[in-house]
């Protein structure tokens, strides 16, 4: 007999003393379309188990010392009149190890250019911090409603 392990993907963010939970900060400041655009592609994600995450949504970033990026595209936006569409990345890294199915985010922005170094390098900074341990830094369950005072949510949802 074969027992089939169900499971999802659970989103944390990286938190500090020095910096509180700038992630979750980031998240809560986003027009609600744009809060709803992630958490349909994260809702997505989260669910996709048994294979690799798409390549459209997802990118390795192979030699950037351990972080990856979730890639949010092409959300529509009314900026000084004009029209434009806006995209976002959100670098992390699969765990922490003790949190099993895990991706941990550890910067977020808006894209404005083809090869994010400063991006990179910041969440990279991150995780060094929470891989040399200590108390100055760890992570905190990913708030989806955009509630970052309140309990959050065991799985994302679109706000009500």
């Amino acid at each position: 007999m074969v027992i089939l392990e169900t499971w999802r993907w659970e989103f944390y963010a990286f938190v500090s003393k020095a910096e509180g939970c700038p992630v979750q900060s980031w998240f809560d400041g986003l027009p609600l379309d744009h809060k709803d655009e992630i958490v349909d592609l994260l809702d997505y994600v989260r669910n996709t188990t048994g294979r690799p995450w798409p390549e459209k949504m997802y990118d390795p970033l192979k030699g950037a010392g351990g972080i990856s990026e979730i890639k949010v595209e092409k959300i529509p936006c009314e900026r000084n009149g004009k029209l434009i569409e806006i995209t976002y990345r959100m670098y992390g890294f699969f765990g922490p190890k003790e949190r099993k199915h895990s991706y941990t985010f550890l910067h977020a922005w808006e894209k404005n250019v083809k090869n994010d170094r400063l991006g990179k390098k910041i969440a990279k900074g991150r995780l060094d911090e929470l891989l040399r341990g200590g108390t100055d830094a760890g992570v905190r369950q990913f708030d989806f409603e955009g509630r970052s005072d309140s309990q959050t949510e065991a799985r994302p949802r679109r706000p009500s």
